[in-house]
């Protein structure tokens, strides 16, 4: 395995309290500042992801990510790259943008924006009906002394932490690819030769 692959590895396992992290910083952050928050999270895993299963780049930068022109440089892009290579579903793919318009909204409209928009709740519903009502139902059930998984910002809370964790998980379990071997016409093949013994 690549030096960075196990860099982005062990950074996944220090990953595992994120759900308490999230739900506490929710609890210190503005309706902006939460939604840009969880959203740079799901950002930063889901790259980790892609670098996790990618073959490694000899260099320590990596085109494919580092500058602002590079081809996976932004959140849709990302996106975009885990569904086609299979890394992640059609529908989270979906849903993933749905988030991505989501933090657009709080991130263009600094003043008009909050989890009282129409448009915002809109999107929040629709990622609502695409999640499985088990999922939905157990939220209802987690042990709580505030208000903090309540209403329309309380459901988006739950829904991008699940993502969080489902991101999380698939980077600790997904293999890297390997180099191709060389072409034959920069390593030809050669035929055996037995020596006889005499």
């Amino acid at each position: 395995m690549g030096e960075n692959k196990k860099v982005t590895k062990e950074k996944a396992k220090t990953s595992d309290n994120q759900w308490d992290f999230l739900l506490e910083q929710f609890q210190k952050e503005s309706d902006r500042a939460a939604v840009i928050l969880v959203v740079s999270i799901i950002d930063e895993n889901l790259q980790t992801l892609l670098k996790t299963y990618l073959v490694p780049t000899p260099s320590s930068s990596d085109s494919l990510f580092d500058s602002a022109t590079s081809p996976l440089s932004n959140f849709s892009s990302k996106i975009d790259m885990a569904f086609r290579i299979g890394l992640i579903s059609g529908k989270f793919a979906r849903d993933l943008h749905i988030v991505r318009k989501i933090r657009n909204s709080f991130a263009h409209d600094i003043y008009g924006c909050n989890f009282e928009n129409g448009s915002v709740i809109s999107r929040i519903r629709e990622l609502e009906n695409s999640f499985h009502n088990t999922i939905l139902e157990a939220m209802e059930g987690i042990e709580r002394n505030d208000d903090l998984l309540e209403g329309i910002r309380g459901k988006f809370i739950f829904m991008t932490s699940m993502m969080v964790w489902e991101l999380t998980d698939l980077i600790e379990n997904t293999n890297e690819l390997r180099e191709h071997v060389h072409e034959r016409f920069y390593n030809p093949l050669k035929k055996e030769t037995k020596t006889s013994i005499k």
